[in-house]
């Protein structure tokens, strides 16, 4: 499912992470950010995101009206759908191969002293991520009754990662690449409701679907030069398939670029783009983000703010904020633009929303 938000960092950029040097979510977005800051990290991070779109009438009209006004509003929608997201993950990552030079320094009486450096120059993570995806579409069938037909699918992945830095005196080229187990089950089923009874968004028991399995492979880039960091990132370029209950599902290759700039020691900005759509169904509509971020990120507490776009469908544009507290408490808020006075209430809330908790340590 491409680059689905993982991680409460990148999450809370609005989504980008491709070339966020310190995260410690490289093995997700880009492996060869383990050797662009090979330091030992740990991170887990677990969250989810619920959006209803082309559903407002539906939520904020119906309470008191004939079962004619309801199937005349369903008739006015052009594509009254729901997503239900959730994200699971946890990643480490440790050191890897050094190199030792040695340099040969005058002291005071001119005499040569041997002194030996060493520097990381690689990185070595393991992780476990676990996402799910529902997307249902809601039909009118009379009486004040619609049919909900869904589709969800559930991945588990399991990659192991290595990247390796080479050092020129034009910069910092860094490659990575990470093998992963992957595990997916995915269920087509419908339910029928009641408008009246609010509309219902049921995630499917993917823990009794079959599992289907298969392993897919990961490429990234990342050129630095001073505090200007360029990464490209390839995921799933195997194009791994997965066959279950007589029906397949083909994970596409997602190609995603991104770019971030340091500055005043604490602060740095990041975009990433996709560079391909990507869709996991021939049913379901594509998706294409580009995101943006900006993240301070002081001794015991860094706070971050972003905004990612869907530029295939603009419904599903969100706004992100997060903050973390001495790498022990992790916290993300994401909100979309649609807005709607669900049943009695009287103000309008978001039909867009989601969070994340998490931790984040780096020694």
């Amino acid at each position: 499912m491409g680059f689905a938000p993982m991680g409460n960092v990148s999450t809370s950029l609005g989504g980008a992470g491709v070339a966020l040097r310190n995260s410690a979510w490289g093995l997700y977005y880009n492996p060869a950010l383990l050797s662009s800051d090979p330091r030992s990290k740990f991170s887990f991070s677990v969250g989810l995101w619920m959006s209803m779109s082309d559903l407002n009438p539906l939520l904020e009209g119906v309470q008191n009206a004939t079962p004619e006004n309801i199937s005349s509003i369903f008739a006015s929608l052009k594509n009254p759908r729901a997503t239900l997201a959730t994200q699971m993950g946890v990643v480490a990552q440790i050191g890897g191969f050094s190199r030792i030079t040695t340099t040969a320094i005058a002291d005071e009486y001119g005499r040569l002293i041997s002194q030996m450096t060493e520097k990381q120059m690689s990185a070595f993570a393991i992780g476990a991520f676990a996402i799910s995806q529902t997307k249902v579409a809601f039909k009118d069938v009379g009486y004040s009754n619609y049919d909900a037909i869904s589709f969800g699918i559930a991945l588990m992945e399991v990659p192991i990662g290595y990247a390796y830095k080479l050092e020129t005196s034009f910069g910092d080229f860094n490659f990575g690449a990470a093998l992963k187990y992957m595990r997916a089950a995915f269920d087509d089923s419908s339910y029928r409701g009641h408008v009246q009874n609010e509309i219902q968004i049921k995630l499917p028991n993917f823990l009794k679907a079959p599992i289907a399995q298969n392993f897919g492979i990961d490429l990234g880039f990342l050129y630095s030069i001073a505090d200007v960091h360029i990464g490209l990132s390839a995921k799933n370029i195997n194009f791994p398939t997965f066959r279950s209950l007589g029906k397949s599902i083909k994970l596409p290759m997602s190609l995603r670029a991104g770019v971030s700039y340091e500055f005043l020691k604490h602060y740095a900005i990041t975009m990433d783009m996709d560079l391909l759509p990507q869709s996991f169904s021939d049913t379901l509509p594509e998706s294409q983000m580009i995101a943006f971020g900006v993240m301070g990120d002081y001794t015991f507490v860094d706070f971050r703010l972003g905004v990612g776009l869907d530029l295939a469908d603009f419904n599903e544009t969100r706004i992100t904020a997060g903050f973390n507290l001495y790498g022990i408490v992790d916290i993300v808020g994401e909100m979309g633009f649609n807005f709607a006075k669900s049943g009695a209430s009287k103000i309008a809330l978001p039909t867009n929303f989601g969070f994340k908790v998490g931790s984040t340590f780096t020694f």
